[in-house]
């Protein structure tokens, strides 16, 4: 039943379902002013209301991993991550506090930022040096390279991370293989994939 909570999420559990006795029991002195069957009723309405806040709370990973493909789900020690339409797939992370959304690119050596989330995560477009070069599908755009201080993607936080700054018409984030490698393993299986850290 615990399995895939978080720690915040099952003391949210615990909390629920004690706070569900304790109105169950707050309603006992009530039969005798309004009778059994009203009581009951009662009783029943505040356990579907609880049952249901539980159940949503205890499946949130999957709900939340259908309503939002880009939202890593974990399944034990692995994070899942579910294709779009489109058959990439995407991962929504922190960098450096700021939320980003990575297209997970193989075909990437790096975690390349497009000029707009670089400026979010902290990375003033006047202070950069584009002095590096990268072959695209578009054909050559010029890199800066950074530094981030803190990666963060799922259950995973990586500090004082190499990443690139893309000069060009960059339309997604890439989460290259240098973030691919320093995991235990990744797999893809059918429209699913698995990333081990």
């Amino acid at each position: 039943m615990f399995e895939g909570l978080s720690t915040g999420e099952k003391g949210a559990l615990i909390s629920s379902v004690g706070f569900a006795v304790l109105i169950l029991m707050s309603l006992i002195p009530r039969l005798r002013e309004i009778g059994a069957a009203k009581t009951l009723k009662m009783a029943l309405s505040w356990v579907l209301i609880f049952g249901g806040l539980i159940f949503l709370l205890t499946q949130w990973p999957a709900i939340r991993g259908a309503l939002d493909p880009a939202s890593p789900r974990t399944q034990g020690e692995e994070m899942l991550l579910t294709a779009r339409e489109d058959g990439h797939f995407y991962v929504r992370g922190t960098i450096n506090g700021a939320d980003v959304l990575f297209m997970v690119d193989t075909g990437a050596t790096d975690i390349v930022l497009t000029m707009e989330t670089a400026a979010r995560a902290g990375f003033s477009p006047d202070t950069l040096s584009f002095d590096g070069m990268a072959d695209t599908a578009n054909g050559p755009v010029r890199t800066a390279r950074v530094r981030l201080g803190t990666l963060t993607i799922g259950e995973i936080t990586l500090s004082d991370f190499p990443a690139s700054v893309n000069q060009g018409a960059l339309t997604s984030n890439l989460l290259g293989m240098r973030f691919l490698r320093t995991l235990k393993s990744w797999r893809v299986e059918g429209d699913t994939l698995i990333l081990q850290p």
